[in-house]
């Protein structure tokens, strides 16, 4: 019985169109999949091309039984000899051989799969970065949204067991670069990645999202979701729920908990919010005023929206390092966000972080110390957090616990630009001018124009004598901060004429606004001024100027340290 049908089969042919159809059919699945994620497909189109693919192996067998191809036209194949088969037996049997045929690619894409998932709860997925969502509006402002809709992703995925989430500042990093997925996994170290797009035009939203295994550039999920507007957050949860599943892994309070957890249902505040993060993630003077701006509106629109109070509070604390203001128009502000937030949420780690940071300005270091461990107790991988209480450590003398911080911050957020300055910070105040130098490069060759890492790179030349370099370094750097660094430098150096432009500088600043007079003093020392010097110290000291922080470690302040009345405002700044 069988060696008849395997010769009749031979004879009509239906081998060779069974290996025909089989080669068409996997070209189809090649061309299909690609072209599916590129239109953002959902994932259960592949499964229905793969079902109606098998679904013709049966169909083929039947034509290549019945019909054949000669001299380029279709006949009727001749019958087989008496005794062949006949009705519904052979309807049953050319079945069976093309359900036969279509088996191994069924098997192949729907158990298979199984198996690699167990193989991968044995070697368990445990990073993902959210890279930036490509803003698909019409309004290229609405940057600001996708951006947020990426920030917010990366904070939900945070509250999942056992998963790595690369911080916003690594992603955003990396935004614009031209990167493949390969290279961002390895520059952030992570084995997954979320990418999508978003598209709102009015009160119509679509976001897209697909998961990408680094390794391979294989889609793991991916999916589109047509929402209004006021539907953004449960949209976050779903993507964030449905990477948990894919991944295999566990949510931090059970399966009920939500990912999203919206501190607002006013969706004119949270738009408001999403704009101030987006403002504030630029670190420069205007920016940071508009952040500021946005914040108060978002309260405004909604009083107990702890996150703004949250925004408020850090934009308005870092005009006063980034901006030539008073600290007291700025201090008093953002203390008094930093608290509201905490009488909101008492469990809020970003808070206490933008607390310690107010204490920090007020020279306040065990206020501030307690406030970053409270921080960091709640959210152990808070790379902000380590970074501020290096910072805090090295201020203080410290530093093998500020070193040690500063590599913990680096290991949560290795790409981001001020994490790998601190290195070079932390390095320069342990006398290692090498070593900083080496971590300023470094963070100079991930961006270029990045002025922190120029201004610090040129204090560590001057502190090698390589002074050139360190003038074309401090040209490069942020003059709030490069200006009382070069003129010290210089002036101990015994190039007065440059520290006397430098000051000259910043004389005539004062004379029209606001300069700091910190750095006005600690150059006049270095010239031997001491009188007008220190009385402009002991007038910075009772303004809080952030710019004595560092004066009990900093080495390009070594020489002035022999002096009694340089302890006075160290003890004023309770560095003593």
């Amino acid at each position: 019985m069988l060696l008849p049908l395997v010769s009749e089969l031979s004879r009509r042919r239906v081998f060779r169109a069974l290996v025909g159809y089989g080669v068409a059919a996997f070209a189809v699945l090649q061309i299909i999949e690609p072209v599916m994620h590129g239109l953002r497909w959902p994932d259960a189109v592949l499964s229905y091309v793969v079902v109606g693919l098998a679904a013709g192996f049966p169909l083929v067998v039947t034509l290549a039984w019945v019909f054949d191809v000669k001299a380029g036209r279709i006949e009727r194949t001749a019958p087989a000899p008496a005794g062949g088969l006949r009705g519904s037996r052979l309807a049953l049997i050319l079945v069976g051989v093309g359900a036969l045929a279509a088996a191994p690619g069924l098997i192949w894409y729907f158990v298979w799969p199984g198996r690699a998932r167990s193989v991968a709860d044995a070697q368990p997925t445990t990073s993902v970065a959210v890279v930036p969502f490509v803003n698909m509006s019409s309004d290229k402002e609405n940057e600001y949204f996708s951006d947020g809709i990426t920030e917010e992703l990366v904070n939900a995925l945070a509250n999942v067991e056992g998963l790595r989430v690369a911080s916003r500042t690594s992603v955003f990093a990396l935004k614009g670069k031209g990167l493949d997925a390969r290279q961002i996994g390895e520059r952030l170290n992570v084995n997954t990645l979320l990418e999508g797009s978003v598209r709102r035009e009015g009160n119509a939203l679509r976001v897209t999202a697909q998961l990408i295994n680094v390794a391979d550039d294989v889609h793991m999920w991916s999916n589109s979701y047509d929402r209004e507007l006021k539907s953004v957050f449960a949209v976050e949860d779903e993507i964030a729920r449905s990477i948990v599943q894919t991944l295999r892994r566990k949510l931090v309070g059970g399966k009920s908990t939500a990912l999203v957890k919206p501190s607002t249902v006013d969706l004119e505040a949270h738009d408001l919010y999403l704009r101030g993060r987006y403002f504030l993630a630029r670190r420069a003077p205007e920016p940071l005023r508009r952040a500021a701006g946005f914040f108060q509106q978002a309260i405004d629109k909604d009083p107990a929206y702890t996150l703004a109070w949250v925004g408020l509070a850090d934009a308005t604390a870092l005009q006063n390092e980034y901006d030539e203001v008073p600290p007291s128009t700025v201090l008093p502000r953002a203390k008094q966000a930093a608290l509201r937030a905490l009488e909101l949420d008492a469990a809020l780690a970003e808070a206490y972080a933008s607390l310690a940071v107010v204490h920090e300005y007020e020279f306040d270091w065990a206020a501030s110390e307690r406030e970053l461990r409270r921080a960091i107790e709640l959210k152990p991988d808070y790379p902000s957090a380590h970074h501020w209480l290096s910072l805090d450590l090295s201020f203080t003398g410290r530093i093998d616990d500020a070193l040690a911080e500063a590599e913990r911050a680096l290991q949560l957020d290795p790409t981001s630009l001020v994490i790998n300055n601190l290195i070079g910070v932390t390095r320069l105040f342990n006398r290692d001018f090498e070593g900083a130098i080496a971590a300023y490069k470094r963070t100079l060759d991930m961006d270029p124009g990045f002025a922190l890492s120029h201004g610090q790179l040129g204090l560590a030349y001057a502190m090698q004598g390589r002074y050139d370099e360190a003038d074309a370094e401090f040209d490069k750097g942020l003059p709030g901060l490069v200006e009382v660094y070069r003129g010290v430098a210089y002036a101990l150096a015994g190039h007065r004429d440059q520290a006397a432009r430098v000051l000259a500088s910043l004389e005539e600043r004062a004379a029209h606004g606001y300069a700091s007079p910190a750095q006005r003093g600690l150059i006049l020392v270095a010239l031997g001024e001491k009188e007008r010097g220190y009385a402009l110290l002991d007038q910075a000291c009772a303004e809080h100027d952030y710019r004595l922080r560092d004066m009990k470690i900093n080495p390009v302040y070594d020489t002035l340290r022999k002096d009694a009345r340089f302890h006075d405002v160290l003890k004023c700044a309770h560095l003593e």
